[in-house]
Parts: structure tokens; sequence; C-alpha cells
């Protein structure tokens, strides 16, 4: 019988498949990965796989108020850089993507 993981590995776990849920894996990959590195069941892979859905969860659980300031003051910080580098066409894409979230051009 395997060790009980203690509640700072446990986070960890859940971070991690949270990661690789962020990043595309799938159930498989996930319990694969988890047999390998962590010696585990699929049945605990699952439960890591429902914590970390519901961390990714409350990552978006935001304001769409909110969300959109975040996103348009991330746009706005990548077009100075671009513009910086001389990227004017990524710069650009940056404004109007600006300019669609806040619905002053059609999309």
């Amino acid at each position: 019988m395997a060790h009980k993981s203690t509640k700072a590995e446990k986070e960890y776990r859940l971070n991690r498949v949270a990661k690789l849920l962020s990043t595309g894996a799938v159930r498989s990959e996930i319990c694969e990965y988890a047999k390998s590195e962590w010696g585990v069941s699929v049945g605990t892979a699952d439960r890591y796989i429902a914590g970390a859905r519901e961390i990714l969860k409350a990552d978006w659980d935001i304001d769409r108020r909110q969300f959109t300031a975040e996103l348009m003051s991330q746009l706005a910080s990548l077009q100075k850089e671009c513009r910086k580098s001389n990227q004017v066409a990524v710069a650009l894409g940056c404004i109007n993507s600006m300019a669609k979230i806040a619905q002053i051009v059609e999309k």
C-alpha cells in the first residue's frame, strides 16, 4: 500500500495536473503521468484531475469587467513592447484586438 500524500504533496500534485490540463493534456496522459511520477492509481489521478479543474475554474471565475480590464492592460503593454522592437504589425494587431474588445469596431 502506498503512503498517504502530505497536504503539501497533494497541493503540488493538484497544481501540476492543473498545469498539464492548461497545456492540453488529456485524461489518459495525466493518469499515466501520475502513475509513473507518483505511483498513484487511476482513481487517485481522476481525483487530482477533478481538483485541478476546480483550480482552473477558480482562476477564471472573475467579473467580466475585471477580465476585460486585464486583457486591455496586457494588450496595451504588449503593443508598447512591439513598437519598441519595431514589430509594428504585431502592435497594430494588439490595437485592433483592443478595439474589438472595447466594441469600437465590428468583429
